[in-house]
């Protein structure tokens, strides 16, 4: 366990205080007005910096998330929005950024019509409230405090697909570190398509004209977008007129630890008066999510950055069909996807 205020260990942190929560914890809440009213989100605090909301009436996402009050999610003009104002037609009416929205789980991306039923943008997956299974804060083997999250949700028909998400979040005490990890099991009778996305959302102060985006290499191509794709590691100033581009960036290099991909992203910002490096760092499973996919919007009053590991591109349900390459889980089929979002904030040394 890292050292926290000069001290280790359960007994030497408790020694100073009449109870854990005085540095790290977690409080169950409900949204009272605007289109969020009724929604249930979890306050999480570490105690080493990192602060985030759990949206449990929304797929169990992660909503705001700062580190020592920097803000490194997006979040969308639209605010918190509770499930019953998802629109199917128009999914970025109820899209309320975050750093994580899940896309999923039998389709996601753009719209399409596949043998004849009508699937939305993204699907419906962010929009289904989660059953909270555990929230709870705990100390591994006396010498580390976590506090660990896992919700359930259920994408089903009466008649149709019964995909199951049961996702686990878990932070500590002395790291600045999210672990994310989902399991979504074909609890139906039959073989059922499955698209997932996972859809990172990072913005202002983190990204900026003088930002960098390090993806390790692989091909690269436009879902939305035209020209030259060498410009795809920086990000411009607010344009009056930006327009939203998508870029595939398909077998990506794994990294130094087997069979994951590192992705970077860094800015110089002034904190407290101090010029500093704000890193994040997101880590996942490239065999389960073997495309990344990098949206952009640089309009102003937008100013975006997304980072979505899928498990295909965002062409849509149909042209994955038509090409061949439609993921589908078999009956009692689980996949599984882990992610690591580790936040930081450094000191610039002189030169």
């Amino acid at each position: 366990m890292p050292d926290i205020y000069g001290l280790q260990g359960k007994e030497s942190l408790l020694a100073h205080m009449p109870d854990i929560r005085q540095l790290a914890g977690f409080e169950r809440m409900e949204l009272l007005q605007g289109k969020g009213r009724g929604n249930e989100v979890i306050q999480v605090r570490n105690g080493s910096g990192l602060q985030f909301q759990i949206a449990v009436s929304r797929s169990f996402d992660i909503g705001m998330c700062e580190l020592y009050g920097i803000p490194l999610a997006w979040l969308s003009q639209n605010g918190p929005v509770a499930p019953f104002y998802y629109e199917r037609e128009e999914w970025n009416r109820s899209f309320e950024g975050g750093l994580l929205a899940t896309c999923g789980l039998s389709t996601m991306g753009k719209p399409s019509v596949d043998e004849g039923k009508v699937y939305g943008s993204h699907g419906r997956i962010s929009s289904i409230p989660a059953e909270l299974l555990q929230s709870e804060g705990r100390w591994n083997d006396c010498r580390q405090y976590e506090l660990i999250f896992r919700g359930r949700v259920r994408e089903s028909s009466a008649t149709g697909e019964n995909l199951v998400l049961e996702r686990t979040i878990v932070t500590r005490l002395g790291e600045n570190r999210l672990e994310i990890t989902d399991s979504v099991t074909n609890e139906s009778q039959r073989p059922v398509a499955h698209l997932m996305m996972h859809h990172f959302n990072l913005g202002f102060p983190l990204i900026g004209e003088n930002c960098a985006i390090d993806i390790p290499d692989g091909p690269k191509r436009w879902i939305n977008g035209q020209g030259a794709t060498d410009r795809w590691s920086s990000y411009p100033a607010p344009l009056e007129n930006g327009q939203p581009s998508v870029m595939a960036h398909e077998n990506v290099q794994e990294d130094h630890k087997e069979g994951t991909v590192q992705v970077r992203i860094s800015n110089k910002i002034v904190h407290n008066g101090e010029e500093k490096r704000l890193v994040v760092g997101i880590r996942y499973d490239k065999k389960a999510s073997p495309v990344l996919t990098q949206w952009k919007h640089p309009g102003k009053g937008v100013y975006v950055l997304g980072i979505e590991p899928g498990n295909a591109t965002t062409e849509g349900r149909a042209v994955h069909r038509a090409r061949g390459t439609l993921p589908v889980l078999a009956p009692g089929e689980r996949k599984t996807y882990s992610f690591c979002v580790e936040a930081q904030l450094e000191s610039i040394l002189p030169v």
